[in-house]
């Protein structure tokens, strides 16, 4: 069992190194986006925001 749930830690990390290396590959504008859409996914993060800043910056749209 202490195999397994090392593999699952060695995992995340992997994962996580991934993430944070096409993080550096993208541009200042994708990354402004992708702290815009982390902000907005959750309504303390927004609240927060809206506190700091006094205003909301807008997210694109979804269409059906």
């Amino acid at each position: 069992m202490y195999n397994n749930a090392k593999a699952n830690v060695d995992r995340i990390l992997l994962n996580d190194e991934a993430r944070k290396a096409r993080f550096k590959l993208l541009g200042p504008l994708s990354k402004a986006y992708n702290i815009v859409v982390h902000i907005r996914g959750s309504p303390s993060r927004i609240a927060r925001f809206r506190a700091l800043a006094r205003r909301i910056i807008p997210i694109n749209n979804r269409t059906r």
